[in-house]
């Protein structure tokens, strides 16, 4: 099942890399053509360092995850050494959120003059312990494919949290089309879609590994 597991990986990373054009270019988008960012600067976009640091971090939060549903799926007991990988890059994404929601507010009531970024800091680092905590005793508590089931469903609930913060807050920004309008909201965006899709990885792994055994019953899928 590792393979699958790769594809699934490689998909993820895949929308990540094709959603980065239109959903930048719609969220910057001006009524007046002055005021559009140029294409080059969005090309230049994947020049950047934080881009591909971002892109890094959200692969291998799906890739933790992954690799203990391949153990759940190949019937291999899961240790605590496969599990804090989860719970940590968990974590991080549940504290990105928070950070994006930080942002989106904190861009919206300065109209972006005098922004307070260490504010997103600061909830970035709370939030991270505190949601590690949580995780971590979901993680003894739990048996591993709940604890999985659990955290999917914290991804997904805690993105749709975002997005319904964030996206008002962006088009609000770009209506009073200051100086950069919509940069912290943008992030809230992003990271809100990325954890989004991050949820439903493992979901389709598992959709997969159920078809596969109803079509091939008598084999082993610890073969694929």
């Amino acid at each position: 099942m590792k393979k699958w597991a790769l594809v699934v990986l490689a998909l993820y990373g895949l929308i990540i890399i094709i959603f980065t054009f239109p959903v930048t270019i719609l969220s910057f988008l001006s009524l007046d053509p002055k005021n559009n960012i140029d294409l080059p600067a969005f090309k230049d976009l994947f020049t950047h360092w934080p881009y591909w640091a971002g892109f890094a971090l959200f692969l291998a939060a799906q890739a933790a995850l992954l690799d203990v549903h391949v153990d759940l799926t190949d019937r291999r007991p899961t240790t605590q050494r496969s599990i804090m990988p989860v719970v940590v890059f968990s974590s991080l994404l549940m504290a990105l959120l928070i950070a994006g929601i930080v942002l989106a507010v904190n861009e919206t009531l300065t109209q972006g003059k005098d922004m307070k970024e260490w504010l997103a800091l600061v909830a970035l680092g709370v939030s991270w312990v505190v949601w590690g905590c949580i995780f971590f005793i979901w993680s003894r508590k739990l048996a591993p494919q709940s604890f999985l089931e659990k955290i999917r469903l914290s991804f997904f609930r805690g993105s749709i949290l975002e997005l319904l913060v964030a996206v008002p807050l962006h088009i609000l920004a770009r209506y009073r089309n200051y100086c950069c309008a919509g940069f912290g909201t943008f992030l809230g965006i992003v990271f809100g879609l990325a954890v989004m899709v991050c949820s439903f990885g493992p979901g389709v792994f598992f959709l997969f590994v159920e078809r596969w055994k109803k079509l091939h019953p008598q084999e082993n899928p610890n073969r694929l």
